[in-house]
C-alpha cells in the first residue's frame, strides 16, 4: 500500500511538473486561459450574489451568509477542477467515447491510479479553487466565524463528499459510453453542468417534494446549499451530513459497478466508432 501511495505522489509531482512546464513555455496563452477561467467562475455566481446585495439576503440567508454559500460551491468546483478536470479524467465519457481507454490498459500504471492523477494540474487550473478559497476567507471574516481544528475538518469532509458526488454522477453516466460511443460522448458534461448550473441557487421555500428531488435523485442540493447550512451552524452536522454520505456512497457504488461493467464490454468488444475508418476494431 504505502509503494502505491508513493508512485501516486511521484504521478502528482509529474503531472504537476507538466503543468507548469507549460506556463514556462507559453505564459501568454495559459495566463489566457487561467484569466478565463477566473471570469467564468465569478460570473457564474454574479447573479445571486448581486441580489443577494440588493435586498440585503436571498433564500433565508444574509448577505454575507449568501457569499460564504457561494464561496464554498466556487471553491468545491475549483478543486473538483483542478484535481479530475484535466485530460477529461472528470468528463470520462469523452475518453471512452473516442476509444481512448486502449492507451490506458496498456500503461502499466492501474487504471484507478491514473484517473486519480491524470486530471492534476495546480497551475493552469487553479484560478477556481484561488476564487472560492478568497470568497470563502472574506465572509468567514465578515460573519465572525469561529475557525477551529474541528471545523476545518468538517469542511474538509463536506468538500470531499461534494467531489465524492459529482465524481459517481459524470461517472455513472460517462459508462454509457462504453456502449453508444457517438451518442453518449459527452455525457458527463452533461451530467456535470446540471449540478454546475443548478448547484449555486438557494433552495429554500420550494416544495417539498421538489426538494426532496434535488436532495436525492438529481443532489443539486448537496453541492453548496446543504454543506453551506452545515458549516454556517444552521443544521445539526453530524445528522444532517449523513444525506450527503449515502448518495455519494450510493453514486459511487452504482458508477464502480456500471463502469466495471462497460470496461467488460469495452475489453471484449471494443469501440466500434471508428470501424468504418479500418481502425480500433
Amino acid at each position: 500500500m504505502a509503494d502505491k501511495i508513493r508512485r501516486l505522489l511521484c504521478l502528482y509531482k509529474l503531472y504537476a511538473r507538466m503543468d507548469l512546464q507549460w506556463f514556462m513555455q507559453d505564459k501568454f496563452t495559459c495566463a489566457l486561459c487561467i484569466a478565463s477561467d477566473l471570469l467564468g467562475s465569478v460570473a457564474s455566481i454574479s447573479g445571486v450574489f448581486l441580489l443577494s446585495q440588493r435586498f440585503a439576503g436571498v433564500a433565508g440567508l444574509s448577505a454575507d451568509e449568501a457569499l460564504f454559500f457561494l464561496g464554498f460551491f466556487t471553491l468545491a468546483d475549483g478543486l473538483n477542477a483542478m484535481l479530475f478536470a484535466s485530460n477529461n479524467v472528470l468528463h470520462i465519457s469523452r475518453r471512452v467515447g473516442r476509444g481512448q481507454v486502449d492507451h490506458m490498459l496498456i500503461q502499466p500504471v492501474p487504471l484507478w491510479m491514473q484517473l486519480l492523477a491524470e486530471g492534476f494540474m495546480p497551475v493552469s487550473g487553479n484560478s477556481g479553487f484561488l476564487c472560492g478559497l478568497a470568497l470563502t476567507i472574506v465572509s468567514i471574516t465578515r460573519l465572525g466565524l469561529a475557525v477551529t481544528p474541528a471545523w476545518l475538518l468538517l469542511l474538509l469532509a463536506c468538500l470531499l463528499l461534494r467531489m465524492a458526488v459529482v465524481t459517481g454522477w459524470a461517472y455513472l453516466a460517462g459508462a454509457s459510453a462504453f456502449y453508444k460511443p457517438a451518442a453518449c460522448e459527452e455525457i458527463s458534461s452533461l451530467a456535470i453542468d446540471v449540478f454546475s448550473g443548478l448547484g449555486k441557487y438557494p433552495l429554500s421555500g420550494l416544495p417539498s417534494w421538489l426538494a426532496g428531488l434535488l436532495f436525492t435523485a438529481v443532489p443539486v442540493g448537496l453541492m453548496a446549499w446543504l454543506p453551506a447550512h452545515i458549516l454556517l451552524g444552521k443544521m445539526d452536522a453530524p445528522v444532517t451530513l449523513l444525506l450527503p454520505v449515502i448518495i455519494a456512497a450510493a453514486l459511487l457504488s452504482a458508477a464502480t459497478y456500471a463502469f466495471q461493467k462497460g470496461l467488460r464490454h469495452y475489453v471484449k468488444f471494443g469501440c466500434g466508432r471508428y470501424r468504418d475508418l479500418g481502425h480500433r476494431n
